[in-house]
């Protein structure tokens, strides 16, 4: 089932006043407490298109201040919606067209940091050591406690390094498409024997485990910024894997996987739609059914790693994924 779309701050519920152009024009009159994400989502039926709509109207210079008074002008025309946003105070509208999506890169939105410390590598990583075990008792560290890390390469004492866990390995049927991993820690090196090192755990995630691996490029995870766009696919794709809500299928915010890469023009930021084939036994055909969209975080040659950002129903492998249409 789809869950409530919290990530916006402040969002507030919309109470729509439209009115009728004429046959296939709405108007949608700003009112304070209205946000791009709530307009989106009643006239697109998708919150997740309030990036496009925003980067396609460049009189809207932040996204969380539309002003009360602003026209909002929705227009239909064929089966295709343009949204057209006029601020109150004047100026020149600039049009949202889903055909002209794909070639916006002006506007950015921000990944958050649970996201964005993720990892998808075509390869298994090595890291420059390996968590060996715990100094205190038990086999899970958390912060400020010690942990003991194995390194060939070398650690510099006073240095920091990142620990990063392996979360899943991406696969359809012909084998492993790519391994996911994830930041989840960062750990100052304060004594050294050898290949043995100490070292404190000064920040985490989550619980830090034998087997995880440190990286001396340590890095802080911050959010980060992305160009959201609408890719233009000479052929369908599919799901290929899951990582979140596996036995029912992945829903909102949970982690899939695609067999769309840069090869096919799919790179991060591409948002795309996700559909059910519907067909009857004895029957050729089939029918498309719109299940839901995902934004794409991370895409390698031939597959990438993709967020869930809206499900009508649980999302499943196999499930058809187009670009703009």
């Amino acid at each position: 089932m789809k869950k409530t779309a919290s990530l916006i701050i402040g969002l507030l519920l919309l109470s729509f006043a439209a009115t009728s152009l004429w046959a296939q024009d709405t108007v949608h009159v700003v009112k304070k407490g209205d946000t791009l994400w709530d307009i989106t989502r009643h006239y697109l039926a998708n919150p997740w298109k309030w990036p496009v709509v925003w980067s396609n109207n460049e009189d809207i210079t932040n996204p969380h201040l539309i002003y009360p008074g602003d026209r909002v002008i929705i227009s239909t025309n064929g089966g295709k919606t343009t949204i057209t946003i006029v601020p109150a105070k004047g100026g020149e509208a600039s049009v949202y067209t889903p055909a002209g999506a794909a070639g916006v890169k002006s506007k950015t939105f921000m990944l958050s940091p649970q996201y964005s410390s993720y990892v998808y590598s075509p390869t298994p990583l090595t890291g420059s050591g390996t968590v060996a075990a715990k100094v205190e008792q038990g086999e899970l560290a958390a912060r400020e406690e010690g942990i003991l890390i194995t390194s060939t390469g070398g650690l510099a004492t006073g240095k920091y390094v990142s620990i990063m866990t392996k979360i899943t390995e991406a696969r359809d049927k012909d084998g492993i498409r790519g391994y996911l991993y994830k930041t989840v820690g960062i750990a100052r090196v304060d004594k050294s024997q050898g290949n043995l090192y100490k070292a404190t755990v000064v920040d985490s995630s989550q619980e830090i485990r034998k087997g995880d691996l440190a990286f001396v490029d340590a890095r802080p995870v911050a959010p980060v910024k992305i160009n959201l766009y609408e890719p233009s696919l000479k052929e369908s794709g599919r799901v290929i894997d899951l990582s979140g809500g596996i036995v029912q299928g992945s829903t909102y915010l949970d982690i899939i996987f695609l067999n769309l890469g840069k090869r096919d023009g799919v790179e991060q930021g591409a948002l795309v739609s996700v559909y059910k084939e519907l067909s009857v036994e004895g029957e050729k055909d089939t029918i498309q059914d719109y299940r839901g969209n995902a934004l794409v975080i991370q895409a390698l040659d031939d597959s990438c790693l993709a967020l869930v950002t809206e499900s009508l129903v649980p999302i499943q492998r196999d499930f058809v994924v187009l670009g703009a249409q």
